[in-house]
């Protein structure tokens, strides 16, 4: 399983595989054999780079509350020695010096990684990238104000952690684009897919290629939407023929990406992975036919919940809504409205959620938590509206 094609990781001086496994789908599985179970397949599969953060933490479906980067931690433990280094991503929200020496060091004790400069978890040795996670406008100008990337390169000398990164999404161009410019960042981590290639056009200047040009190490988040983009993809299959592995095999097919993070729950969503990204690049007389089937579709993947589920990281709403769950149901929804298809029993789904769109209070504060700038207020006040009106029907 070993022969995954690597690149150039930027200025770290390491290769890396073409894929790489995010660790932040763990907290949705069933229950905690099934992390192990995935994490162990990844790390044997060839694949040398396993990105995380502080923040990837959740209950699973069996009660169990889990932290991935206690997981990833112990699934590298639990294997003999890797014959190279493992590149292990994690990232925090400290974006003042003291709230990032926390986060840091509390990444370090979850992870349990040992030693300065030549760093181990357990017998492996790993190369740690240490990520300033989400930088948008007022994190940017925290960031900026307080002293943190000066704090964070001290750390990095010190030996804490071996490269210095960042990620953030769509709406952040200006902060991206400054970020790139000050030199102190080895890798990134962007957002991009064949429904949303902002970050990687126009072809002369275009994201992707800046932090190529500065030498940085790109990882591709998002290659397929995000968790709530596929049920929108499986409503669409009669009328598309863009798949998972078509979306992965576009992303590859970019020669600014490193590496492309998959974050696949189940052994054989990742198999699925590793054989799309051994098929290779899609040919370059083929792509432009991909790209205009995915622009016939790329007005309903707007402004919509792509359930990644960020939100809820640091925030819990004051209604005790699971407002990711209502905004996914009305965007399936609206499509298959649009489609003619039957709806009737997305509607059941919506009546049985115990709070819904009806109970936000339009408070607005989880708006400050979702990276990709939702009008969530507004969006559950239509949800509730279009999906309650025929509910009476749908329970009979």
């Amino acid at each position: 399983m070993g022969d995954i094609k690597r690149r150039k990781f930027g200025k770290t001086g390491l290769m890396v595989t073409e894929l790489s496994f995010g660790a932040m789908n763990l907290r949705l599985l069933d229950n905690q054999e099934q992390a192990f179970e995935i994490l162990d397949y990844v790390l044997g599969s060839g694949v040398n780079l396993i990105d995380t953060a502080r923040v990837y933490n959740g209950t699973l479906k069996d009660g169990t509350i889990i932290e991935s980067e206690v997981l990833v931690g112990q699934a590298i433990r639990n294997r003999k020695k890797s014959n190279e280094p493992l590149i292990i991503v994690t990232k925090g929200h400290g974006y003042t010096p003291e709230a990032f020496k926390e986060d840091l060091f509390l990444s370090l004790k979850k992870l349990g990684v040992t030693g300065k400069h030549e760093l181990k978890i357990g017998d492996t040795d790993i190369k740690l990238v240490y990520f300033f996670h989400g930088i948008k406008d007022d994190r940017w100008d925290e960031m900026n104000s307080s002293g943190a990337m000066k704090t964070a390169v001290e750390f990095k000398k010190a030996g804490y952690f071996n490269y210095l990164g960042f990620s953030s999404h769509y709406t952040q161009e200006k902060e991206i684009r400054a970020a790139i410019k000050t030199g102190i960042f080895d890798v990134i981590e962007l957002p991009y897919n064949i429904i949303n290639r902002i970050n990687g056009e126009p072809e002369d200047d275009n994201l992707l290629k800046l932090a190529y040009d500065n030498d940085i190490g790109v990882i591709n988040m998002k290659a397929f939407g995000g968790n709530g983009t596929q049920p929108l993809l499986d409503i669409l299959k009669d009328d598309i023929t863009l798949d998972q592995r078509k979306m992965l095999r576009f992303c590859i097919s970019n020669p600014y990406i490193s590496t492309v993070d998959a974050g696949a729950k189940y052994i054989s969503e990742f198999k699925d992975d590793i054989n799309a990204v051994k098929e290779g690049p899609i040919l370059k007389e083929d792509i432009a036919g991909y790209i205009k089937e995915a622009d016939k579709i790329s007005d309903l993947f707007k402004d919509y919940c792509r359930d990644c589920r960020h939100c809820l990281e640091k925030f819990e709403c004051v209604s005790g809504i699971d407002f990711p769950t209502v905004l996914v149901l009305h965007e399936r929804y609206i499509i298959s409205k649009a489609l003619g298809h039957d709806v009737s029993h997305i509607i059941m789904e919506y009546a049985k959620l115990l709070e819904n769109g009806d109970d936000c209070i339009e408070c607005g504060k989880c708006m400050d938590w979702c990276e990709y700038d939702l009008k969530i207020p507004g969006m559950m006040k239509r949800a509730h509206e279009e999906l309650s009106q025929n509910q009476k029907i749908s329970k009979f």
